[in-house]
């Protein structure tokens, strides 16, 4: 009779990888805290041994989980819940359950998350843009869990990606507003950090701009702490509070900045868009509703759910899948953009 195999534990794998069992607890609870070099060792380890922790051991007793993960950066955008809504109701129809974490942008927290979704055997991890620290993926290499990109266009070829081109969206919208006989241009961002999705955004207006000989001053450039209303709010009045003259057109990288933005900008008495044009970037609901109803670039939303759950299917059953190609981004006019005024003279303004 053969008899049965040792199960690996905690202590092999800290022994094998030559550090103690604390650091491998910190591997797998706060990878960022231990070096490059030791939270190696520790996956090598852990793949070479096999090892798996109490939560995706059960979860494999029976096969398989059924189970998808995805993080998200926040519950508190439309566009993210209508990705969510679509990706599930796809996948439920394949008989799999979709696990949902909110990272808040927090790199730790982010692959502490990803962690317990392993642990709990997760077949494959959803992520919104292509910016995650490096544990994080080094944590999907070694468990083996596939991974799928959204709500970018995958510049980074080692992963799947489905989704739009951000930059090429902010591209469209600044040349729209450029064709209107704007010179004169302020925007208001959210943080950037461990965005790319923004990041690109912003990059896609700037660069376009610059071709024209234009650049945005850095008093009309407003960086706000939070994606909502209220930082818009809060940035067009810092525009308009550091000079005396004021830009022409404003893009946003978000339409609830931009709502916040036409709402600040009646307060003060400014006429949307006949002294100010606003453009946002989402096309939420309410964007069509504003007074005046916004400019913006629509996301895809519902499309890349489905999508990104089609491919998730097709690769569990299958160990393949296509990516289709980047999903169209259109830009739709509305009444919160209109030609610049004759009065307003081109100028070339040094800035940012």
């Amino acid at each position: 009779m053969t008899r049965p195999h040792k199960p690996v534990r905690l202590a092999d794998v800290a022994r094998r990888a030559r550090v103690s069992s604390a650091t491998v607890s910190r591997v797998l609870n706060d990878p960022l805290l231990v070096s490059e070099q030791a939270r190696s060792r520790v996956f090598r380890a852990i793949e070479e041994l096999k090892w798996i922790p109490n939560g995706a051991a059960k979860a494999l007793a029976s096969a398989r989980s059924r189970t998808v993960g995805i993080l998200i950066p926040t519950l508190g955008h439309q566009n993210f819940g209508v990705l969510i809504d679509a990706l599930q109701r796809e996948l439920s129809r394949a008989h799999l359950t979709l696990l949902l974490a909110c990272d808040e942008a927090s790199p730790e927290r982010r692959v502490q998350q990803a962690r317990k979704m392993v642990e709990r055997g997760i077949e494959c991890l959803v992520l919104i843009g292509e910016s995650h620290p490096p544990a994080l993926f080094d944590l999907l290499d070694a468990y083996r869990v596939p991974r799928v990109i959204t709500y970018t266009s995958g510049r980074d070829r080692r992963h799947p990606c489905i989704g739009f081109d951000n930059h090429a969206a902010s591209v469209q919208l600044t040349r729209h507003l450029l064709s209107l006989g704007h010179r004169s241009f302020g925007m208001i961002a959210h943080l950037v950090e461990g965005n790319d999705r923004i990041q690109q955004r912003i990059a896609g207006v700037q660069e376009t701009l610059r071709k024209e000989g234009i650049t945005i001053p850095p008093a009309h450039y407003a960086q706000v702490d939070s994606r909502y209303v209220t930082s818009g709010r809060d940035g067009l009045r810092r525009i308009l509070a550091a000079r005396k003259d004021r830009p022409s057109a404003l893009i946003c990288t978000n339409d609830y900045i931009a709502t916040g933005a036409i709402i600040e900008a009646r307060h003060l008495g400014i006429a949307v868009p006949q002294d100010l044009s606003i453009a946002g970037f989402d096309d939420t609901d309410m964007s069509a509703h504003l007074n005046p109803p916004l400019t913006t670039i629509r996301v895809p939303s519902r499309e890349m759910g489905e999508a990104v759950a089609r491919y998730i299917i097709d690769y569990l059953e299958h160990g393949k899948a296509q990516t289709p190609g980047p999903m169209e981004a259109p830009l739709i006019v509305r009444e919160s953009t209109a030609a610049a005024k004759k009065t307003t003279s081109p100028r070339r303004s040094r800035g940012r």
